[in-house]
């Protein structure tokens, strides 16, 4: 079977009506850090919720080589690019403000970003990964470097897919 292309995901993430499904069943809240709930994997891609309390965010991260593509389903999201400088120096390049329905996309050629709910209340985003992550670069702001860290799960209830 062929690889599917940005354009594929693109097309159906577009045109996918996400009103239509109840995503309550797969949500988990946290107060401490917001949540990754995994609604599908399979080799070729994993679909996970996550679930915001006001003001959690993440770190600023890549994607292992692989598309990332956010859609917001509840909440306001503010997403922060970043990019290595030629001394290999860690610079903001652009941020923008992710409202309900809007779809982003992200791969290491773009370069780095965090994502951080900007919402007075709380946030729920929808995260396709074009082969499931479990590892990624993260920046650690304290030390000023970048340390692998492995990805998990908060839950993993599998929506059943048909083909």
């Amino acid at each position: 079977m062929s690889k599917s292309s940005v354009e594929d995901y693109n097309s159906v993430l577009n045109n996918f009506n996400f009103e239509t499904i109840d995503f309550k069943p797969f949500e988990s809240w946290s107060e401490e850090k917001y949540t990754r709930n995994c609604l599908y994997r399979d080799d070729k891609f994993e679909l996970i919720l996550l679930c915001w309390e006001k003001g959690q965010g993440t770190a600023i991260h890549g994607h292992d080589g692989e598309d990332c593509w956010v859609y917001l389903l509840e909440g306001e999201m503010e997403e922060v690019m970043f990019s290595l400088d030629d001394l290999d120096h860690l610079k903001e390049v652009g941020s923008q403000k992710v409202i309900p329905q809007q779809l982003t996309f992200m791969n290491d050629k773009i370069g780095f970003h965090k994502l951080k709910n900007s919402a007075n209340g709380s946030s729920i985003s929808l995260h396709l990964y074009a082969q499931p992550i479990e590892n990624c670069v993260s920046y650690d702001e304290s030390t000023k470097r970048f340390i692998d860290r492995q990805l998990n799960y908060d839950t993993f209830k599998q929506l059943a897919l048909r083909d």
